[in-house]
């Protein structure tokens, strides 16, 4: 497959892969509207019932796609627009109604741990590395990713893992309550088909309702927070700070 993100499906199984291994599946803005329109080709799509979102490779994803060639990209106001097709994306995977699991394996990377928190339930492999990365690297975290995380593990913990960039590996992420399952690697895809099918299997129209209740209730101020990031997050990176932190990585 050539597509930066692709979709296979298997009964009511439907895949979509990020597909960008060399770069270790980073996200560009053009990927997120393909995440996106693909969501909702799957929501409507009467023979799915299950959604997987997984990275190529050995990688969930490096995060953002810092070589992509966008119009306007350095100005303040490219930067925003730009951040608005990540946002989308968050949208997307909270409002569709088929649940969506989050299978990764190796590398999440700063807006790829918002993603895989924005997803319904989360399968790791037990090699994978979570990397918040924005605060270290002079930039505030992004879509959602200061609710989201919150959410699921408590305010005071979120702090401490955003404010000092700490790793976590996959029995950190099954103790704090944010993956369901780690499997072996050489076991991830299998495993997580088997979990997605015990899903299918449940009554459709209980589980979709159910998703967008619960996500209705605990999404309250998502999108504020989002936009308070978008805003935020182009400001950081005209800091001295983000400078010194972009010119280490430029070498």
């Amino acid at each position: 497959m050539d597509e930066p993100v692709y979709l296979s499906k298997s009964g009511q199984i439907a895949v979509i892969t990020l597909n960008q291994p060399a770069k270790k599946n980073a996200i560009s803005a053009a990927m997120m509207d393909i995440l996106v329109d693909t969501l909702r080709r799957c929501d409507v799509d009467d023979e799915v019932r299950v959604i997987i979102l997984r990275g190529e490779g050995e990688n969930f994803s490096a995060g953002g796609d810092l070589d992509q060639k966008v119009p306007g990209a350095d100005t303040v106001e490219g930067k925003c627009a730009i951040l608005q097709h990540y946002l989308w994306a968050v949208q997307a995977l909270r409002e569709v109604g088929k649940p969506v699991i989050a299978m990764a394996d190796g590398y999440v990377v700063g807006g790829a741990f918002s993603l895989l928190l924005a997803c319904d339930l989360v399968v790791v492999s037990d090699r994978v590395k979570v990397v918040p990365a924005f605060i270290s690297i002079g930039i505030i975290p992004e879509m959602g990713l200061m609710k989201l995380l919150p959410a699921a593990v408590g305010e005071k913990l979120a702090k401490e893992i955003l404010f000092l960039n700490k790793r976590l590996g996959s029995e950190d992420l099954l103790r704090l309550g944010i993956a369901n399952r780690v499997f072996p690697a050489n076991e991830l895809a299998a495993r997580t088909e088997d979990f997605a099918r015990e899903l299918a299997a449940q009554p459709n129209l209980s589980i979709q309702l159910s998703k967008r209740i619960m996500n209705a209730a605990s999404d309250v101020g998502l999108d504020q927070v989002m936009r308070a990031e978008a805003t935020s997050s182009p400001l950081c990176s005209l800091s001295a700070e983000f400078a010194e932190v972009a010119r280490r990585f430029a070498k």
